[in-house]
Parts: structure tokens; C-alpha cells; sequence
């Protein structure tokens, strides 16, 4: 032990400066959106920033995101003819800084919703919930939060649990809550999911795949609670639904202001993510000032766990930015198969892909990046809009079953249950349903418009 005291400083300077690299991208890439500047010496120094924090979190990734950094960079060397200008590295930078300003923002809303009141007694209604009721309750709510906390979700939902539930309750309660949870990135704006999207695509169409997943988001939870919810009735229903009473105006709130931003000063929904829930969150911190301190020091370790996430996401965005410059994926296809792919092929190839390589822990951020770089952009007959929810589909039928999903991990740690069990349980027959039927009904929906 005495051998390792000294590296315990260098360690902790490292960390720190770490965290001040990334709050400094963070700060910067929401300036940008705020001043509409996105290129600029400003941008470029967040850039290199973001570059550095990457380059000192390598040496602590964990084991899985080391090998999807690993299949990252095998795509990146397949698309990539010679190794890019420093000009072209920083204007790539500057359009991956976003990711910077993403991860940690959710991380600041995460550590917020943790300290509200409404939280707290939705926690409570949702505990007092009869056994045939609970599981289509956390579902609900899972869905819900999920929509704007993402995974935190499961940390506000696993708490609502009675201490005493037996094994297999845990274990039905942990598969509605990802089962509620991912699908949620059908029409949220506040996924990863979505941030890939819509960088393939026109703003108007990203904003068209939101609408779009409201409607898919709704059938695939009606399906899954009537049919995996045993007794669940009218009456459970409305039950569940009181539950969400205490949040339900602040999440109307949040939506509808990132909406009004987002139409006002024409940013893509990502952008305006980014710059409202930051505002969102002082207003809470100056109506609770007793909170403070609790809200900044559970981002700053938010921050630190986030860090796998954030280069994971990184890069996937640099291979797919070099993907699209170069045109290298769709001159690959070319060569197998000429002509425009036809679009009820990339509609329903899209989300079973992602969905089946999930399974085998392919994560998705790799497929739909492939998937994507080689579907836009008229490399199918596909309508933008209709291939963004195909893809976001197929992130939620991914994540929902699958032994790289975060969502699965998470929920194995705090409901208490083996992984094995939320990978290879009803989840991976409803994920694959999920992403049968609804990459289908857009591919048929793109023959009707087409």
C-alpha cells in the first residue's frame, strides 16, 4: 500500500483536470448554441479540450467500451483513405462538441430530479401500488421519466420498490422499467439516440421522427402492458396514471420549453436540449437553495462515471462525421449492390439489425451508425424522417435486451437481479417484436407516401 500513496495525488490532479477539460467543452458548446456560433476559435478551443479529456480517459475505459472503440476504429481505418488534416480533425471536433455539453446536462438533470418533492411522492404513490398493479405502474413511469433522466430513471423507480419484494417481483419490475424506459427514446429528445439521428438528416425531419415515435412509443406500450401485465385493467390503469400526477406539469413544462426555444431560435432539438435544462435547473436551485450543494456535487460524480459514455459516443459520431464527408460506406454498398436500396429494406433492416447484433453485444451506437452513413443522404429510398424512428426503434428494441445495454446493467445492480436473467427473459422476445413490426409499418408507411 505504501508504494502506491504517491500515484493517489497524481491521480486525483488527473481526475480534476479531467472534469475542467469537459466543463470547459461543456461551457463552450453552449455558448456556441447561444451565440450561433458554431465554428470559430471558441468552438476549436472546446474542441481540443474535448481532445485532451478523451486522450487522459482512455487509460480508465472500461473493458466493453475499450472493444467498441476497438470496432469503431476498424470502421474508421475501412473509411478512411488517408489519415485526415489537423483542419479537418478540428472541424470534425467541432461538430462532435455537442456530445460534450449532452452528457454532462443530463447528468446536472438527473441530480436535480433526485431532489424534487413531486420525485419523491411519485416514488411514494408508486411503492403503495397493489402487486397486479406495480408492474404496468413502473412501466408507466419508466417511461416517463426516462423520457427526460434516461437512465435515471431507474435509480428514482428501483427505490419505490418495497424492501421485501421477492425475487421474482424484482425481476418483473426490473424488465418493465427498461421495457418503459428505452422506448422512450422513440420520441424523446433528450436521448443519444436521438443526437445520432438527426445528424444524418434535415431539423424539420428529426422534428417529424419525434411525432412519429409518439405514435409507435404509445402502440408498444399499450401491447406489451396488456399482454406481459397479467390483470392489468382500467382500473390498475388509472391507478399508475395518478401516480405521475406530481411530475406531470413539470415534464409538460420542460417539453414545451424545449419546443418554444427550439422553434424561436431555430435550433435542432439537441441544441435546444442543451441550452434550456441548464435555465431549467437554476430556477429549481434558486427556488431550493438548501439543494445546491447536493445537485453539483452529484453531477460532478455523474460526470465521472459518464466519462466511457461520452468518448464512446465521440467517436461514433468522428467515424460517422469522416463516414458521410467521404463517402466511403456508400461506394462499399455500391459494390455489392448498384443502384438506390429499395426503402422497406433500410426501414426494416435498420432496427432488426441493431436489435439482433445488440443481442450478441454489438452496441448499437456501432449499428446505426453504419447503418445510417449508408442510408441517407439518397443512398435509399427512404423518407429522412421515417429512417430516423426506424433507427430509434431499433436503439430501443437494442438496449432493451443485450449484454452492452446500460439500461440492463443498471437495472440488474439496483433491482437486484442477474443480468442473465433481464437479457434472456420476455424482453428479448418483445425487443425483437418491436423492431419486426414497427420497421415493417414504416416501410409500409414509406411505399404509401413514396
Amino acid at each position: 500500500m505504501p508504494d502506491n500513496m504517491p500515484l493517489l495525488p497524481v491521480r486525483s490532479a488527473v481526475g480534476a483536470f479531467r472534469l475542467v477539460l469537459l466543463t470547459f467543452a461543456w461551457v463552450v458548446s453552449l455558448a456556441s448554441i447561444i451565440l450561433g456560433q458554431p465554428h470559430g476559435i471558441m468552438t476549436a478551443a472546446g474542441a481540443v479540450a474535448l481532445g485532451f479529456f478523451i486522450l487522459l480517459t482512455l487509460p480508465r475505459l472500461r473493458r466493453d467500451s475499450l472493444i467498441i472503440l476497438l470496432l469503431l476504429g476498424c470502421v474508421l481505418l475501412v473509411i478512411l483513405d488517408d489519415v485526415p488534416a489537423v483542419a479537418e480533425m478540428v472541424r470534425a471536433g467541432e461538430r462532435v462538441l455537442i456530445f460534450a455539453a449532452l452528457l454532462p446536462t443530463m447528468a446536472l438533470v438527473r441530480a436535480t430530479a433526485m431532489t424534487m418533492p413531486s420525485v419523491h411522492a411519485t416514488q411514494q404513490r408508486l411503492g403503495r401500488l397493489p402487486a397486479e398493479a406495480s408492474a404496468g405502474g413502473l412501466q408507466l413511469a419508466a417511461h416517463v421519466f426516462g423520457g427526460i433522466i434516461n437512465t435515471g430513471a431507474f435509480a428514482i423507480l428501483s427505490a419505490a420498490l418495497p424492501s421485501d419484494s421477492d425475487p421474482q417481483r424484482r425481476r418483473i419490475a426490473a424488465e418493465a422499467a427498461i421495457r418503459g424506459m428505452v422506448v422512450s427514446s422513440a420520441w424523446s429528445p433528450f436521448f443519444v439516440a436521438f443526437a445520432i439521428g438527426q445528424i444524418f438528416v434535415a431539423p424539420a425531419y428529426a422534428w417529424m421522427a419525434i411525432a412519429i415515435g409518439t405514435i409507435s412509443a404509445l402502440l408498444f406500450m399499450l401491447a406489451t402492458i396488456l399482454f406481459l401485465q397479467r390483470g392489468f385493467a382500467l382500473a390498475q390503469l388509472r391507478q399508475s396514471l395518478a401516480c405521475l400526477r406530481p411530475v406531470a406539469g413539470r415534464l409538460v413544462i420542460v417539453l414545451a420549453a424545449v419546443l418554444l426555444v427550439a422553434v424561436v431560435m431555430e435550433l435542432t432539438a439537441l441544441s435546444a436540449v442543451v441550452a434550456v435544462m441548464p435555465v431549467l435547473v437554476l430556477v429549481q436551485m434558486l427556488r431550493h437553495r438548501d439543494k445546491v450543494r447536493a445537485i453539483l456535487s452529484d453531477t460532478r460524480h455523474a460526470m465521472d462515471r459518464t466519462a466511457d459514455d461520452i468518448v464512446v459516443i465521440t467517436a461514433a459520431m468522428l467515424v460517422a462525421f469522416f463516414a458521410i464527408e467521404s463517402g466511403s460506406l456508400a461506394t462499399l454498398v455500391a459494390g455489392v449492390y448498384s443502384g438506390v436500396i429499395p426503402g422497406w429494406i433500410a426501414l426494416l433492416a435498420v432496427p432488426v439489425l441493431m436489435m439482433v447484433l445488440s443481442v450478441f453485444g454489438i452496441h448499437p451506437v456501432i449499428t446505426s451508425t453504419a447503418l445510417l452513413a449508408i442510408f441517407s443522404g439518397g443512398g435509399a429510398d427512404v423518407h429522412p424522417a421515417l429512417l430516423v424512428q426506424a433507427h430509434l426503434i431499433g436503439w430501443g428494441a437494442g438496449t432493451m435486451s443485450s449484454v452492452a445495454s446500460l439500461s440492463v446493467l443498471t437495472s440488474a445492480t439496483l433491482y437486484q437481479v442477474p443480468t442473465r436473467q433481464l437479457v434472456f427473459g420476455p424482453n428479448i422476445v418483445s425487443g425483437f417484436v418491436y423492431a419486426l413490426v414497427g420497421g415493417g409499418v414504416l416501410g409500409l408507411v414509406n411505399m404509401v407516401i413514396g
